[in-house]
Parts: structure tokens; C-alpha cells; sequence
């Protein structure tokens, strides 16, 4: 019975081996399929010594295990190390230094007819599990188990280490993993202290139930597929937002990401229920709960800015269809959404002047206008034309006839109401509509307008001058009902009486 636990520690250990190397290569994967070919050629060596009766062929299997024995601790600190988040210490040069001491093993026992330093006196010792190999340990063999045993002991305190700083729903893989090397270090401790029968070696056996161990985290938790490495590397430098819930919609983990968006999304938050989490925020409860509006866009604001967010879902499931996670993702489209938001505004912006252009405008007086119809109030559209324009043109260039515009522009928008809707409505010709303004308010507003433009100082390459305007004023003043198109004719037919009348004047229709 003994020696069929062996060949299964053997067949568990060499198929780790073959399945880890079925993913693609890394030094993670590389390192542990070594790690189990030498653990199973360990297995295999010990299994034929122990069904040798003869102390020659003893000797023969005993060396033919020392060609994975020795290189055991090296290999198990480089997946150790890779594994915790320490891969780039793993270079050529520090993984020969990982190896020294197993290669000096390695040919001190495959040497020591020579020169008796790895054991001597070897003998058939009879016990009640049949005949053993028993030897004197020399210096080589307490080097070969210093290295073993600091080797267990630093890759088991790296795991317990990163067992606590790990996200909570990787740390049942880890444990595993953990629960393996400390069996084999206790193991170990075991059969140095003589507690074990004498002679008898129970490390290849207990590989079997470790070999279990690292079964069950590479098949239930796809330790070559989701490495936790990864995802301290990649989950926690996204620039989305990411939440992991189970079916309950308790959070199990969260990104850095996650944490700086979401005030009450901390360490503390594991466990707790999204309701309790977003008890502020119940719009993201809703697209939770409700798939059908999944994608839906939210907006963050912050002590500076604002953050839109594209709330996502993906439910995850294994093998037998069962819901094990959903994951929730919060893509950060602002720059997308200020892009679209700069394209609307250039859309809808004269770009020399920055006020509506005459597309933009004729929306806007348009919604005013059916405001004013169905809120029965008053309206008034004024017409604006800068007067003898072309002259600043053909005296000083167009680039002072744009200065013009654009000072001309900023003084009108200067001297109205928020409420008020400023347009260029071409070439000079600018137009405003004002809200619930009747015809006194137009009128008044109107002269006030005319006279700020009178006062304006021009510095057009140093030449010091003014300009003047005419004004045209046309409204929805009585309870008629009537299009903006018509009212903006009006406008224009009092602005056209305005310049015959001598222009720089108010003209109403």
C-alpha cells in the first residue's frame, strides 16, 4: 500500500507537470511544472527503492532521486516569487544564484564514492515496512536540508504575507497553495526529529495530498488563467471602476480605481450590500437591478470636476451554469463625453465671436417662442447691423474687421440677461431674442444697447476709433400667434428703416 501511494503521488506530480504546461509559457507556469517533474521524479526514485532488496539497487534509485531532490527549494522560490508579485527579481543571473547549492547537491551525491561527503556507511536496515536504506548523513546531505527547509520557510511567509494584502476573493486560492508548502514543512520537521519510523522518508508520500492542493487551485480557481499577480498589476491600475459582488450583491472586491470614485467603497465595505453602499446614490442600485438599462450613464461630481460613467455588467459562471460573481464596471467616458460636449459647442458656436451661430440661434428662438405662445408672454427679437462695416474692412483689413465682430459681440453680450439669446446672424449682422420682454423693455433695452456700442474704443493698429450700430425691434407683444420666421422679418424690416432713416438709431416695427 505504501508504494502504490507513491506511484499516485507520481501520477498526480507528473500530471501537474504536463497540464501547466498546456498554458502559455511564463516564468509562473515554467517554474511550477518543474517544480512538479522534480517532485515526481522524487516520488517515482522512492517508490522502486522502496521494492529493492538488494542494497546496489537501493543506491542506484536513491542517487536517481537527487536529480529532482536538490532543485526542489530553487524552484519552488521562483514560482513563490512570481506568484507574490516579486517576478522581476526572477532574472537569469538571481536564478542561477537560486540554484547553487542545489547543484552543488546534485553532484556531491551522484560524486560520493569518491569522496564520502554526502553519506557513508550505507546498509540494509529490516524494518517492519521491509528493507530500507539507512546511511550516515554527511555535510552535504545538512546542506541540502538547510536549503530545503529556509527555502519552505521564506516561500511560507511570502504566501502569508500576501495572503492578508490580497484581494478577498483570490485568497481561497492562495490558502491552498499555503496549506501545501506548510504540510510539506511540517512534513519535513517530522522526519528530521525521528518522529517518523527510522529510515523511512514520508515526504514523496505526502506530495500526493499537496499535489491535491495545487490541483484544486489551478482547476476551481485557474491559477494559471487568473493569476493574482494580474490583477494587483492590471485590475488595480484600470481607469475603470470595478466591483465584484456575489449573487447577494455583497461586495468581494473592489479597484484602487473604485475606491478614489466612490467615497464609502473601502476595505471595510467587503461584504456589505451594495444598497448600503450606494444608499446616496440609488440610480446605480436601479441599473443593478435592472439589466435592461445596463449601460446606463451617470455623472460624479467631484470637488473640481465632474466624472460621466458608463455603468456595465457581466455575470460570471462556471462550469454547471451557476452564478458565481457579477462584475460591475463604471467606464470613465469624460473625455469622450467633453469631446462630444466640445463638438456640440462647435457645432452651435460662431467660432470668431463665440456667440450662437444662426443654425444654434433659430433653435433657441424657435423654443422661446412656443414658450411664449403656450406661457401667453411677451417676446422680442432685435435685429443688429455694426454700420458702414465694409469701410473698417477696406481701411484697415480683415483681421480689424474681426476684431470688430468679436468686440462688437462681446459688448452686446455684456449688457443682457442670462435669459437672453445673442446670435450672428451673418457676415455683421448680429440678433438677440429676449423673453418676456414687451415692447417698452425692447425699447429701453434697445436704446441702451445702441449707446454702449457708440461708446466703444477701437485700438485697430493703433489707430484709435468707434463704431455705431442700427437696430431693428420686432415682438409678440399682443396674444397673436406667430412664427419666429415672421418676427424676424419684422425685426429686419425695422432694421432696414433704421439705416434709410440715418442709421446709428433704434428703428421699431
Amino acid at each position: 500500500m505504501p508504494d502504490i501511494m507513491l506511484f499516485v503521488s507520481f501520477f498526480f506530480c507528473i500530471s501537474l507537470c504536463i497540464y501547466s504546461l498546456r498554458f502559455k509559457l511564463t516564468p509562473l507556469n515554467f517554474s511550477f511544472s518543474l517544480f512538479t517533474a522534480a517532485a515526481a521524479i522524487y516520488a517515482l526514485g522512492y517508490a522502486f527503492e522502496r521494492m529493492s532488496v538488494n542494497l546496489e539497487s537501493m543506491l542506484f534509485w536513491s542517487k536517481f532521486q537527487y536529480i529532482g531532490i536538490p532543485f526542489i527549494p530553487g524552484l519552488l522560490i521562483i514560482f513563490t516569487l512570481c506568484y507574490t508579485g516579486y517576478g522581476e527579481k526572477v532574472t537569469c543571473i538571481r536564478s542561477l544564484l537560486f540554484f547553487i547549492v542545489p547543484f552543488i547537491s546534485f553532484v556531491a551525491r551522484w560524486t560520493n564514492q569518491y569522496h564520502q561527503l554526502f553519506y557513508k556507511n550505507p546498509a540494509v536496515f529490516n524494518s517492519h515496512f521491509g528493507p530500507m536504506l539507512s546511511f550516515e548523513a554527511g555535510i552535504f546531505y545538512f546542506i541540502n536540508i538547510i536549503y530545503l527547509l529556509y527555502a519552505l520557510s521564506y516561500c511560507t511567509v511570502l504566501f502569508i504575507k500576501y495572503f492578508f494584502k490580497t484581494a478577498f476573493v483570490y485568497r481561497m486560492q492562495t490558502l491552498l497553495i499555503m496549506v501545501a508548502l506548510i504540510l510539506q514543512w511540517f512534513t519535513l520537521l517530522i522526519y528530521l526529529g525521528g518522529i517518523a519510523p527510522k529510515h523511512f522518508d514520508i515526504n514523496p508520500y505526502m506530495f500526493t495530498i499537496s499535489a491535491i492542493l495545487y490541483a484544486s487551485a489551478i482547476y476551481w480557481f485557474s491559477l494559471f488563467n487568473i493569476v493574482p499577480v494580474a490583477r494587483d498589476v492590471v485590475f488595480d491600475e484600470m481607469n475603470d471602476a470595478i466591483l465584484v459582488v456575489n449573487p447577494d450583491l455583497q461586495l468581494i472586491d473592489f479597484n484602487k480605481r473604485c475606491s478614489t470614485l466612490f467615497k464609502s467603497i473601502n476595505d471595510k465595505a467587503i461584504g456589505k450590500s451594495l444598497e448600503q453602499l450606494f444608499v446616496f446614490q440609488p440610480e446605480i442600485i436601479d441599473g443593478i437591478n435592472n439589466f435592461s438599462i445596463a449601460g446606463m450613464e451617470i455623472v460624479l461630481e467631484t470637488d473640481t470636476s465632474k466624472v460621466f460613467l458608463k455603468l456595465s455588467l457581466k455575470q460570471i459562471k462556471i462550469i454547471n451554469k451557476s452564478h458565481v460573481c457579477t462584475i460591475i464596471t463604471f467606464y470613465d467616458i469624460t473625455e469622450q463625453r467633453m469631446l462630444m460636449q466640445r463638438l456640440e459647442k462647435l457645432a452651435a458656436i460662431d467660432p470668431l465671436t463665440g456667440v450662437f451661430n444662426r443654425r444654434q440661434f433659430e433653435i433657441q428662438a424657435e423654443i422661446e417662442m412656443r414658450r411664449s405662445i403656450r406661457m401667453n408672454t411677451p417676446l422680442s427679437v432685435l435685429m443688429f447691423d455694426i454700420d458702414h462695416f465694409k469701410n473698417v474692412n477696406d481701411t484697415w483689413g480683415h483681421q480689424c474687421g474681426d476684431q470688430v465682430l468679436k468686440e462688437f459681440a462681446a459688448t452686446i453680450a455684456a449688457n443682457i440677461r442670462d435669459v437672453d439669446h445673442l446670435g450672428r446672424f451673418g457676415g455683421e449682422e448680429f440678433i438677440l431674442i429676449m423673453p418676456e420682454s414687451n415692447r417698452k423693455v425692447a425699447a429701453t433695452i434697445s436704446e441702451r444697447l445702441r449707446q454702449a456700442i457708440e461708446k466703444m474704443i477701437l485700438n485697430l493698429d493703433g489707430n484709435i476709433t468707434g463704431i455705431t450700430v442700427s437696430i431693428g425691434v420686432a415682438g409678440r407683444w399682443n396674444d397673436e400667434n406667430i412664427s419666429i420666421d415672421s418676427l424676424i422679418k419684422y425685426a429686419d424690416k425695422a432694421l432696414y428703416a433704421a439705416k434709410q432713416n440715418g442709421r446709428n438709431r433704434v428703428e421699431i416695427d
